[in-house]
């Protein structure tokens, strides 16, 4: 029995002796749903860096835009990421803001 109590004394001693370590972490990052940090991770490889690049698109920005989506935007993205524009064209209501500003100068 004292040889149990010296053990238990003696592990007890050697645990707190053990370094803990820690990190800051910020807020965005414990936010992240794994579906994000799926697409950051996808953002992060060197052949997806080079399609963004020969797009025009920078690839911090990128990944500055998948951290602010919410759930439905991930959603909707996932099924359909390979058919989607990288942000080259025109929408409808940029080309509606034209042509109002057009008529109003004219």
């Amino acid at each position: 029995m004292k040889y149990l109590k010296n053990l238990g004394i003696t592990m007890a001693f050697l645990l707190m002796t053990i370094p803990a370590h820690s990190a800051m972490v910020a807020t965005p990052e414990l936010l992240m749903t794994p579906e994000q940090t799926q697409l950051i991770n996808a953002l992060q490889s060197q052949q997806v860096r080079k399609q963004l690049m020969e797009m025009g698109v920078d690839p911090v920005a990128a990944g500055d835009r998948v951290k602010q989506m919410t759930q439905s935007e991930i959603a909707s993205l996932q099924g359909r990421i390979d058919q989607l524009p990288a942000g080259a064209g025109i929408s409808t209501v940029d080309l509606l803001l034209v042509i109002i500003i057009l008529i109003l100068l004219l």
